[in-house]
């Protein structure tokens, strides 16, 4: 990075939340301190998503009513295969490759070949799942939080992170069922399977509450920096006591749990793989696997940290086996420990458990999903109204990025822009905790009080400072992380119909 560069970084200080040990800068390349390649990247990757939406959308024949496979089953996804180098976009929409050469800030010499990269990268999206970003995936996170992930995970590379992330949505939405089954179906769901239903789904439901009351995965409390622990109990495990599919569903059921209390800039949580009295003999590594490829591939960025406890003679041949497989990034964040001592660098004594040598009074305890308590998600009303307002703010979102686009960066006009465009970004994430509990059934963490909408996550209740948790998410809120845009009004009438109709014929 040149010195010029150093310079026009802008630095925000943000505290940890109230009870972690120490306050934090954040890191150059996270929301809230971009230098400004790195900002003009984040530009970009919006930039052209936008373009995309704009000349399909102006292309597309408006008299003809789309599948469902059309809107959401991307060219790369779709039955159809055209010869190995060709792009169905670049054939479709051949104006995308001036266009988007316009966009990418690069010193790539052979640009033709780079806009051609990055079209072919388009196969791998439509533009209603542009759509969906907003809509659904980044719930209460600043759009601009998501896209660096991608950004820092492919070296920032505009045309792999925009891949990336294409192949993510995709996955989230139609072969993993993240938030349309998962989330949905939920604790409340997977007990009612259990008790009334029958065959695979109740086998599934069965397997799913088992993992939950025996506590062999669950999340409390938070590490040094701020972020919350994920504890697996590894000694619990055993591969014969759930089939494969109900493992990999409850993995990712806790994965998103864990991003939800995710509530400041560091954006990052960190797994305990507890070994203590567990047997290598009995070690079963595809969970483990199947956990680090998840976070590789579809949460990237989401995880800061892995304290592999008390491993037993022989696990650290096997990790450096395994780890060949791995990102190298990811792989650096797995660390080794042993005793309570060795815990205590990385969490704190009182915000770790007793069963760990800590001085924190708290054992899991599974409390049973209430009859009534997801009651609310019949009510489809409400879900719909909030559903539509969110539309609303998703269209206005998206002009005010494109106005964002066009203004130089470091600015006053860029910053007035930023500011509104954040405001946005915050209109999205209290909407989001409004429609949380249409769309989400409840879990363990909010029967317990511990995930509190859009009041945050408080795994220590009594031991925080209210006054010291306020001020840090007013900090969080105020960060400017690379601009805003436009704040006219968006007439939305027809989109909003047709987007809600397509959110509810995919349910």
């Amino acid at each position: 990075m040149s010195k010029i560069q150093k310079r026009q970084t802008i630095r925000q200080s943000v505290s940890y939340p109230a009870g972690t040990a120490f306050a934090y800068k954040v890191p150059e390349g996270y929301f809230g301190n971009l230098t400004e390649e790195q900002e003009a990247k984040v530009r970009a990757m919006w930039a052209i998503g936008f373009k995309f939406i704009e000349i399909c959308e102006a292309d597309d024949d408006a008299s003809k009513e789309k599948t469902l496979e059309e809107k959401y089953v991307p060219p790369a996804k779709q039955s159809r295969r055209l010869p190995r180098g060709a792009s169905e976009t670049h054939e479709k929409y051949p104006t995308l490759v001036n266009e988007i050469l316009s966009l990418l800030p690069t010193t790539e010499k052979n640009l033709d070949r780079l806009a051609q990269q990055a079209v072919e990268s388009l196969d791998n999206w439509t533009p209603e799942m542009y759509r969906l970003i907003i809509l659904r995936v980044v719930k209460h996170e600043h759009p601009d939080a998501l896209a660096l992930r991608f950004l820092r995970a492919c070296n920032w590379d505009i045309i792999k992170a925009t891949t990336m992330m294409g192949k993510t949505i995709y996955w989230r939405t139609i072969e993993a069922g993240v938030d349309e089954d998962i989330l949905r179906h939920g604790e409340g769901g997977a007990a009612e399977d259990e008790k009334n239903n029958r065959g695979i789904t109740r086998a599934l439901g069965a397997d799913f509450m088992k993992q939950a009351r025996w506590g062999k995965s669950f999340i409390h409390g938070v590490d040094r920096a701020g972020r919350p622990i994920t504890h697996i109990r590894v000694r619990l495990h055993r591969s014969s006591d759930q089939s494969v599919q109900s493992l990999e569903r409850y993995t990712l059921y806790l994965l998103e749990l864990a991003r939800l209390s995710l509530r400041h800039p560091i954006e990052a949580g960190t797994i305990l793989l507890d070994l203590s009295g567990f047997k290598l003999a009995n070690f079963d590594l595809k969970p483990l696997l199947f956990i680090f490829k998840q976070v590789e591939t579809n949460y990237p960025g989401s995880l800061g940290l892995v304290l592999v406890h008390n491993a037993p003679v022989g696990l650290k041949t096997i990790w450096r086996l395994a780890r060949v497989w791995l990102n190298k990034e990811l792989t650096s964040k797995v660390k080794f420990t042993y005793g309570k001592k060795g815990l205590r660098r990385w969490i704190a004594p009182d915000q770790l458990i007793r069963e760990l040598g800590g001085e924190e009074d708290w054992e899991y305890t599974y409390v049973e999903p209430e009859p009534d308590e997801n009651a609310v998600m019949n009510d489809t009303e409400t879900r719909d109204r909030l559903l539509g307002e969110r539309m609303v703010l998703a269209l206005k979102f998206e002009e005010l990025t494109k106005e964002w686009v066009m203004n130089a960066q470091l600015s006053e006009k860029a910053r007035e822009i930023c500011d509104r465009r954040n405001q946005c970004v915050a209109d999205l994430a209290a909407n989001y905790w409004e429609l949380d509990p249409y769309v989400r059934a409840r879990s363990l963490y909010d029967r317990l009080g511990y995930f509190r909408g859009a009041d945050g996550v408080e795994w220590y209740p009594g031991k925080a400072d209210e006054k010291s948790l306020q001020e840090m998410m007013e900090k969080i809120r105020s960060i400017d992380s690379c601009g805003a845009s436009h704040h006219e009004a968006v007439s939305i009438s027809d989109d909003e119909s047709r987007y809600n109709s397509d959110l509810e014929e995919m349910r």
